[in-house]
């Protein structure tokens, strides 16, 4: 589903991670995919190798390639739990700890943070105090997934977003999919934010706040399904050479993957190959077309 043909496969994708241990496994895949995108290929074939050469052993082996391959690109701890308890988990605060909860949901704990998760078969609810975490979310129309943080309930379905508790009130940033966040008076609504936004949540409830962009993550951009159009358009905000597109109607086609951005050529033709488009250059940049 991060290749050029995934559109062809989308509907049949889309039925088969209807199904929550679907979803669920397709999460903890996901994750690894993305966790060993800079590794070199002959690394990870050769860990694959290992691992089928033991199929009797595949539980045992996988967990020592996970952890052999997180250590080598991340330097965090990897944590499968069988079940949620109501024990909470705590980072240390010079350290990044990921725990993976039973519905496939990854945290990263950041600076001090802890969490306490309690699921149930209507709805997974995390309490959260301290630190800073980032919450990839395993879909689950079924069971709405909220992190309640002080005066905030955050409730997202499907997405990626951190939640930030060393101010004086949290904070909630969005990064992919879509949040709605509740707090204060019973009467004030739920507020919405889009990918990019970001929000406090105080006694009198949530509001909109400017957006501090980390510097080590302005150049890259995790697209899922995202248009071209959008992708590119990012790109060009940043760059000196722009990326062009010969026919308009090529910015709706749908991207997903993890991008550099800050060069724009090579962005250019990463993108031609992933959509099998031809790059031609033009006098302000590279330019897409049809192939």
């Amino acid at each position: 589903m991060q290749g050029p043909s995934a559109d062809r496969y989308r509907a049949d994708f889309d039925a088969w991670h209807s199904n929550p241990a679907n979803a669920k496994a397709y999460a903890a895949l996901r994750h690894d995919f993305e966790a060993t995108s800079h590794l070199p290929a002959d690394l990870v074939a050769s860990l694959a190798h290992g691992h089928d050469a033991v199929r009797h052993k595949r539980r045992q082996q996988w967990a020592v390639a996970a952890a052999l391959i997180l250590s080598l690109s991340a330097g965090v701890a990897w944590i499968a739990i069988g079940s949620d308890s109501a024990k909470p988990v705590v980072a240390a605060t010079d350290s990044v700890r990921e725990q993976r909860l039973s519905d496939g949901t990854l945290v990263a704990l950041l600076e001090g943070a802890a969490i306490e998760a309690r699921f149930t078969s209507s709805e997974r609810t995390v309490r959260m105090a301290g630190g800073r975490a980032r919450f990839t979310v395993a879909h689950d129309a079924s069971r709405p997934f909220r992190v309640i943080a002080g005066p905030s309930v955050t409730t997202a379905l499907g997405t990626v977003f951190e939640v930030d508790m060393r101010g004086p009130v949290p904070r909630i940033h969005l990064i992919r999919g879509s949040v709605e966040l509740a707090g204060g008076p019973a009467e004030r609504p739920a507020l919405r934010l889009v990918p990019g936004e970001s929000a406090e949540v105080d006694a009198d409830g949530p509001r909109r706040v400017p957006t501090m962009v980390n510097p080590a993550e302005a150049d890259k951009l995790d697209a899922d399904r995202l248009p071209l159009g959008a992708i590119i358009e990012r790109a060009n905000r940043v760059n000196a050479r722009k990326i062009g597109l010969a026919d308009p109607a090529l910015a709706a086609l749908r991207v997903s993957g993890r991008f550099e951005i800050s060069d724009g050529d090579a962005l250019a033709r990463k993108l031609a190959a992933a959509l099998d488009l031809r790059l031609d250059t033009g006098p302000q940049g590279p330019i897409l077309k049809q192939p």
